[in-house]
């Protein structure tokens, strides 16, 4: 890490969106569609907002790719990588399955992640080559857990794993072939505590994928677009456990994804 303040002001980046969207948790608040369907409510916005204005006070230089507003200040080697209210269909349902992504990328690495579910009052994070943790709010240095996902030898048809897939994706048919399981909280906080194998993204957005993919990789999991990398801009990402990572990629390549 390049500087230690950094993973403090991710995780205050992180408190602070956690208490202003449970400020409208819960109350309906107005909502519309964008203009590739996904809701976008107030609250998404106001939490967006509010984390900028730290950004902008405390790393003025920095580039910022986030949901709603797109990319500011491209040039920059570092940039911050924001998911105000991920999974704002369960926020405005009242479920328990949504939270804030935090991320920091320097040079193109990521170097410190944070994804909680505040509902629950806990958090994942992680800080390039030092590991991931799991930590209660309020206090995430302090009681910090380190986090390592067990590499699973099951055979492939009791690998147990979940996904966010598209409407008719041709994945649909692996389901049949493991075991699939659904989390009420978090698909890639079941597979970082080893209650998941594997977690299949299918069309998701970079700032869906940073935090988790920096949270797999340095809990000792597996990271794989299918194209032989880790790219967090195309179709298709697997997060795995070591020994059943290349048996699951290999079921989906032959389905044809």
């Amino acid at each position: 890490m390049e500087n230690d303040s950094d993973v403090l002001l991710a995780h205050r980046l992180a408190d602070l969106a956690g208490e202003l969207a449970l400020r409208f948790f819960g109350r309906r608040p107005a909502a519309r569609h964008k203009s590739d369907g996904s809701p976008v409510s107030e609250a998404d916005l106001a939490v967006e907002r509010a984390m900028l204005a730290v950004l902008e006070e405390e790393r003025p230089g920095d580039a910022v790719l986030s949901e709603e507003c797109g990319a500011l200040r491209t040039t920059s080697r570092r940039r911050w990588i924001l998911d105000p209210i991920d999974g704002t269909i369960p926020f405005l349902a009242g479920a328990r399955d949504w939270g804030s992504h935090v991320a920091l990328e320097v040079d193109g690495a990521l170097r410190a992640a944070v994804l909680t579910r505040p509902t629950e009052g806990v958090r994942w994070w992680a800080v390039q080559g030092r590991g991931a943790f799991a930590s209660t709010d309020g206090q995430p240095l302090s009681a910090a857990r380190p986090l390592r996902i067990p590499g699973a030898t099951v055979p492939l048809g009791e690998t147990r794993v979940g996904g966010f897939l598209m409407p008719g994706s041709p994945v649909e048919p692996v389901r049949g072939r493991v075991r699939w399981v659904e989390s009420p909280v978090c698909l890639v906080a079941d597979l970082l505590e080893g209650r998941a194998d594997a977690v299949v993204d299918e069309g998701g957005h970079v700032w869906d994928r940073a935090p988790a993919a920096l949270l797999v990789r340095e809990a000792g999991g597996r990271v794989d677009d299918l194209c032989g990398g880790s790219r967090l801009d195309g179709r298709w990402l697997v997060y795995a456990a070591d020994g059943v990572a290349d048996g699951l990629t290999g079921l989906l390549r032959d389905a044809g994804v």
